[in-house]
């Protein structure tokens, strides 16, 4: 028995050393620019930096604190990773031996099954077995290395999924706080504009009254005023709902959200610096997670040409059986086995082909969304380099823009107190600054927010 048992471990041993099927996984490559477009090299990327070095904004720092703590979108895929983890040992068990044991008992008189009938004069027996076995199916053509492969890949799949929340969460919420900051700017123009456009009316209420005004200066002032004042209800409006948005993703109640500071100040808090291309591909957790899938993806094809062969198993039994468990004890009762079997398909009607076509079909979908990912990367990046480019001087021509509105509004009151022009010339100098000022409040919070997308875009944020 041993000897036996000793040869063919050594056989088995010598078969799990034999060749994998399937083509062997080499990480893609994929053709990048030397530099970004809109941008030069100009030295290391932002994305090295830790989160907090890029956001500096205190209250904004708390925020996100709350969102990587209490999070719910994030806690449940965490889980999903520790369960891919978990795969992988399910997916590596069958490359060890599995042990079992079973165990039998009854009690009769005469039995047929168990105790034999001969025996007469109604013999009470107690028949039963106690044994242990073990088997271990060979892994020799790679299947289960493979789906090992494929199993330790969908969970780095599943972690970059995670990293990627991570960075997607750092910019959904740093971009929804600058917006906050951008309405707040909004509400007090609107708020000042209302009481401009108040003492307009009054004004040209009181000159109509007296004869001096006409009805179309007072129509004039009471549209602006009432257009002023919807705006207020929906400013707020705006403000509330995204109070609400960004308290869900902090893992809070809805309520108020601290902010300070100013949009321009976020701006220039941070250098913007975007290294080169090639290092997006190792860096973005969207891109690496794509390329795990193509990874799991070209394992499975392993499996699936492995399934062409047979499956060798060994298996072995060790135990004690009687016709009554009393004398079970007794060496004479024992018994063993030791077996082989090989099982493989002869005639399975075209499925294993097609089931090799349909994981090398799966494998290039994954190749394709891999290069795709790739690209959109590079266009978003490249993108949120011009637009910031562009931004600086856009704020700069509505800064002059704004600052020429203020000096007509100055000048038209001016001349009104001489006694050069009516007050409707002032009315109409307002209804150029109050728009122009919301404005720029808006081009201030596009530039800020290039931040918190630059950074995310290339790479940083989920460390």
């Amino acid at each position: 028995m041993n000897k036996t048992a000793i040869l063919i471990l050594a056989g088995a041993a010598a078969f799990t050393t034999a060749c994998t099927f399937g083509p062997m996984w080499t990480k893609p490559e994929m053709p990048v620019p030397a530099e970004f477009r809109g941008n030069g090299i100009g030295g290391s990327s932002m994305a090295e930096l830790p989160w907090q070095s890029v956001i500096r904004d205190s209250n904004l720092q708390n925020l996100l604190n709350d969102v990587f703590e209490n999070n719910r979108s994030l806690e449940s895929l965490s889980h999903n990773v520790d369960a891919a983890r978990q795969y992988v040992t399910i997916a590596r068990a069958p490359m060890f031996p599995w042990l079992g044991y079973s165990a039998s008992t009854s009690k009769g008189m005469n039995q047929s099954g168990g105790a034999g009938v001969a025996q007469m004069g109604g013999v009470t027996t107690n028949p039963g077995s106690i044994a242990a076995s073990a088997s271990w199916e060979i892994d020799l053509w790679g299947k289960t290395r493979k789906g090992v492969e494929s199993a330790e890949a969908s969970a780095e799949e599943a972690q970059e999924q995670l990293n990627a929340l991570r960075s997607s969460l750092l910019c959904q919420v740093s971009t929804g706080y600058l917006q906050l900051l951008m309405l707040d700017e909004q509400l007090r123009i609107a708020r000042s504009s209302v009481e401009s456009y108040r003492e307009s009316l009054q004004l040209f209420q009181d000159q109509q009254s007296a004869g001096v005004a006409d009805r179309l200066q007072t129509a004039s002032a009471e549209a602006a005023l009432a257009a002023a004042e919807a705006e207020i209800p929906s400013l707020e409006m705006q403000i509330a709902e995204l109070e609400n948005t960004l308290s869900a993703l902090a893992g809070r109640m809805p309520g108020h959200i601290k902010r300070g500071g100013s949009l321009l100040g976020f701006a220039n808090a941070s250098t913007v610096s975007a290294g080169i291309p090639a290092d997006v591909l190792a860096r973005r957790p969207d891109i690496r997670s794509k390329e795990q899938a193509m990874r799991s993806a070209n394992a499975e094809v392993g499996v699936a040409i492995a399934s062409y062969f047979p499956s060798i198993s060994l298996t072995g039994t060790a135990g004690v059986a009687s016709a009554d468990l009393r004398h079970a004890i007794h060496g004479h009762r024992t018994g063993w086995g030791i077996g082989a079997s090989l099982t493989g398909p002869l005639f399975q009607a075209g499925q294993l082909k097609a089931n090799e076509l349909a994981k090398r079909d799966a494998f290039l979908a994954a190749k394709a969304d891999y290069e795709n990912t790739v690209l959109s990367a590079m266009s978003e990046i490249s993108t949120t380099l011009i637009q910031r480019t562009k931004l600086r001087d856009i704020m700069r021509k509505q800064e002059a823009a704004v600052a020429a509105y203020q000096e007509s509004v100055k000048l038209s009151k001016a001349r009104y107190t001489q006694g050069l022009s009516s007050y409707y010339e002032v009315l109409n100098a307002q209804l150029l600054l109050f728009p122009a000022q919301k404005q720029l409040a808006s081009y201030r919070y596009q530039y800020a927010a290039c931040i918190p997308t630059l950074y995310t875009q290339l790479g940083g944020g989920w460390q």
